[in-house]
């Protein structure tokens, strides 16, 4: 029953990436998704602290600031990803996260690749080129978006490995406070690269950016949590690994609710191709649960 939790990610991320869209077409900036949104998740998981029965300790809190480094990293090519493509082509590609799971896995700490993986990883790999596909008209914005969409899914791989490695035995809640608290402090000091007047917006811009803010949580919180939890980084990834097709049905079934034109823009043909690549990853991500289990 726990696998419902990250469905509900899935489908908060999914509606997140399109409200950031949004508010980067009202106007917001990169210091508004990356330094406020990270900011509000260090407020968000602070009160986790409360909740552990175990003494943090301080000789490892390292291993939360590591982990959030590996975060920031994903977290900055996804809100690149979103500024610069569709939607519909970002969100889907990060379901090769899991992938990436195993490729980290066998690089840092010798897990085995099995022929299963082999295959989720050609599929994988079928699925970015049929995305590539069909946007290959639209040139370098779409190539550049694809490229940081995997970026994205790499870095998130190291952090869900990381969690899964470390944050039980430090204890879950005070693990991923720590952790969030590391990634406000390193956002914040991002912020005086950014300019001075990076965190000013329109007006209409602000509603946006909360909407946009208040979701990132809400994902970051159930995934984070059930992969600390019950230790399964690939079966919550396969679920998780749907926002790709929610991303896509909420392009095309409520797209003009949040300003989105990527459905007009893009094209049936288009949106088909990408489509197909969403299947064929989501399918990679199923292979490498299965063989997780």
């Amino acid at each position: 029953m726990y696998l419902l939790l990250p469905l509900l990610a899935a489908i908060a991320f999914a509606a997140g990436s399109l409200v950031f869209k949004r508010a980067f077409q009202e106007g917001a900036g990169l210091a508004h998704a990356l330094v406020l949104n990270n900011v509000a998740l260090g407020i968000a998981f602070l009160p986790l602290l409360a909740l552990d029965p175990h003494p943090i300790d301080w000789n490892r809190a390292h291993l939360p600031a590591v982990t959030a480094l590996t975060f920031i990293v994903g977290h900055l090519f996804n809100v690149l990803s979103l500024k610069l493509g569709d939607v519909s082509v970002s969100t889907p590609l990060l379901g090769s996260k899991v992938v990436f799971v195993a490729i980290v896995g066998r690089m840092l700490f010798e897990w085995p690749v099995t022929g299963t993986q082999m295959v989720a990883a050609s599929l994988t790999t079928a699925g970015v080129l049929a995305m590539g596909m069909a946007d290959l008209h639209r040139g370098r914005r779409t190539l550049m978006t694809i490229a940081l969409s995997l970026g994205c899914a790499a870095a998130f791989a190291f952090t869900d490995v990381l969690i899964q490695l470390w944050a039980a035995e430090f204890g879950i809640f005070n693990f991923l406070a720590l952790l969030f608290v590391s990634l406000a402090i390193l956002s914040l000091l991002i912020l005086p690269f950014l300019g001075r007047t990076a965190l000013r917006a329109p007006a209409p811009a602000w509603k946006w950016i909360a909407a946009a803010i208040v979701l990132s949580a809400i994902q970051a919180i159930i995934i984070t949590w059930t992969i600390g939890q019950w230790r399964d980084a690939a079966g919550v990834n396969v679920v998780y690994g749907t926002r790709g097709l929610w991303s896509i049905a909420l392009v095309w079934w409520a797209g003009r609710w949040f300003g989105n034109t990527e459905r007009a823009s893009a094209g049936g043909r288009v949106l088909a191709g990408r489509l197909l690549g969403a299947i064929l990853i989501l399918a990679a991500v199923v292979l490498a649960m299965r063989e997780a289990r």
